[in-house]
Order: structure tokens, then C-alpha cells, then sequence
């Protein structure tokens, strides 16, 4: 463990807003940067993604292909305003449903995962060119690209600065970063309550989005847009249907199904056993679209202020 200094400022705090799992979030006075101190090492850090032990499993990724895509859908009609081919690199690509998606409107994909059942689930399911390896200029032969994205995944870069550095220098002339990633360093503390969980110590760093036009500027990016969405509905409810799911299963959890104190017997038939799976599968569906409509529907046009966001940006290298 190590304590480290604001990366902007170089100033340390002692304002701890954020605790968990015995981690503590410090911020900024100066930036408002909230930032892990004292926190892992590199290597423990990248220990677990590569053993499976971060807060969504790989298996939790590779299920979620039809709430991951309708993101994907969503933030390419963005994307394709300012860039429309080339080829494109996910960082942090989890099951690589959004390079799939990519793919099918003229990009030519390209993963980097640090773990071994997700990059071989995109290499192999998927067909599409993965690395398992640390980010660094000389992936793919040193190939240079048009796009390089990542979700969620600014917050668990150990050097944010450096690893910015090396993105520009492996995009193309003119070509785009662009990523997903929240607003934490602008939220006012009496939403914290609102998140589950905060994920420490896979995130290291919450940022503001002056926090992120100064990374952006001071690595060779000149911001082109960012969108903004509202997230407070989505976690809201979040935490609603968590609070649910976890009430003692209060009805016929001493009698049967029907009142009485008979015991329920099994579906018997394969046609009952289908039409189940197949229920399921449409109230899954039904849940994650939603989901999708709470965060960038009506995200889109909730208040934001100083209300958790989630932010998609497009920079251009300079």
C-alpha cells in the first residue's frame, strides 16, 4: 500500500469522503479530485481482473450481451456523428459487445482485456483480434488506430495521465478518443447514499469533468463534446429493487404456492420447462431495456448540477 498526492495538484488530503472495504477516497481541495490513498499496487491491482476477483465477473459480463448492446446502439449514433470507420480499439473490453456492434456499422474492431475468460470469449465467440496484455504502444504490431474507446474504465487507470499519453500516441493523426465515465469528483456527498457500492479498490480515481478537460488537455486531446445523463433515477431504482430482493420471501414461504399446505409439485413437461425459460428471458429483457431508458433517455434530460452523471466524451487527438 502507498499514499500518493493529488495527480493534478501534487497536494495531499486528508478529506476522506468516501470509505469502503477499508479503503479510503480522499479529495481534493484544490481540483476536487477523489482519489484512493493509500491504496495497491499495480500488480495487486491487475491481480484481479486476471483472477476474476473484480465486483462483475466475467460471467456477469459475457450474460449481459443484450443490455451491453442496446448501450453500444446508443452511444455509436454519437460516435458515428464524428468518426464513421477505421480501426477501433476497446480498452477494457469486457465480453466485446460493443466492438461487435461497432463492427456491423464499418469499424474494425480490436480488443485489449485483462481477463482470460473475457479476451477468450472475444477471440473466440466473437472473432475479433484480442490482447491480453498491459496497455502500451506496441499492441498489435504497434498498429495505429482511428478510435480508441473505453467504458467505465478511466477510474481504474493506476496512471491516468500516462496511459492517456501512450492512447495518443497510438491514434492515428486526427483520430478520437472516446470513453464513458462518471462525474464523481462534482457530486454532492448526500448522493453517495445512493450507490451501492463504490467498487474499491478496482477504482482508484473519480473525477470532475474539469478534472477530465485538464487530462484531456494536458495529454494532447482537444475536447470536441461531451454528453451529459443524469443517473440519479437509474441508481434510485437500483436500490430500490435491491432492497426488495433481498425482503425474506414472505409470500408462501411457509405454505404452498396456492395457500395451502400442500407442497408444489414441478413442471413435468419440457413445454412448461420452455415456456418458463422463455418468460424469464423477456422479463430479463424487459428489465435491462429500463434500464437503458432511465439512464440515457431520461437521463438525457433529468436535472444534472451536481447530481450523479454518466459522461460520454469524444476528444480528438491534436
Amino acid at each position: 500500500m502507498e499514499e500518493i498526492k493529488c495527480i493534478f495538484c501534487d497536494i495531499e488530503s486528508r478529506d476522506t469522503v468516501i470509505e469502503e472495504d477499508g479503503y479510503k477516497g480522499r479529495k481534493c481541495p484544490r481540483c476536487g479530485l477523489i482519489y484512493i490513498s493509500p491504496r495497491p499496487s499495480f500488480d495487486e491491482i491487475v491481480d484481479l481482473y486476471g483472477h476474476d476477483d473484480a465486483h462483475i465477473s466475467a460471467q456477469a459480463h459475457i450474460s449481459s450481451d443484450f443490455l451491453k448492446r442496446i448501450y453500444a446502439r446508443h452511444h455509436l449514433k454519437r460516435i458515428r456523428s464524428f468518426v464513421r470507420d477505421g480501426a477501433f480499439l476497446e480498452i477494457g473490453a469486457g465480453a466485446g459487445y460493443f466492438l461487435d456492434e461497432a463492427r456491423k456499422t464499418g469499424f474494425d474492431p480490436y480488443a485489449l482485456e485483462f481477463n482470460p475468460a473475457q479476451a477468450a470469449y472475444i477471440r473466440n465467440d466473437l472473432n475479433i483480434p484480442c490482447e491480453e496484455s498491459s496497455l502500451d504502444t506496441s499492441l498489435f504490431g504497434g498498429k495505429k488506430f482511428k478510435v480508441i474507446y473505453h467504458c467505465d474504465v478511466i477510474s481504474h487507470f493506476f496512471d491516468p495521465i500516462a496511459d492517456l499519453l501512450k492512447m495518443n500516441e497510438m491514434l492515428e493523426k486526427d483520430g478520437y478518443l472516446i470513453f464513458e465515465t462518471g462525474n464523481g469528483g462534482d457530486i454532492d456527498p448526500k448522493y453517495f447514499k445512493y450507490f451501492r457500492s463504490f467498487q474499491y479498490p478496482e477504482h482508484l480515481f473519480f473525477f470532475s469533468i474539469k478534472n477530465l478537460e485538464d487530462l484531456l488537455d494536458k495529454t494532447g486531446f482537444e475536447v470536441k463534446k461531451i454528453y451529459r445523463y443524469s443517473t440519479l433515477l437509474h441508481l434510485m431504482a437500483i436500490k430500490t429493487v435491491t432492497r426488495l430482493g433481498k425482503r425474506p420471501a414472505e409470500f408462501g414461504a411457509k405454505k404452498g404456492a396456492t395457500g395451502n399446505n400442500e407442497i408444489s409439485k414441478p413442471a413435468s413437461t419440457g413445454q412448461a420447462k420452455g415456456l418458463k425459460a422463455i418468460l424469464k428471458k423477456s422479463l430479463k429483457r424487459v428489465f435491462h431495456y429500463s434500464h437503458y431508458i432511465l439512464r440515457y433517455k431520461l437521463g438525457r434530460i433529468a436535472p444534472k448540477g451536481s447530481r450523479p452523471q454518466t459522461l460520454l466524451v469524444i476528444a480528438r487527438k491534436r
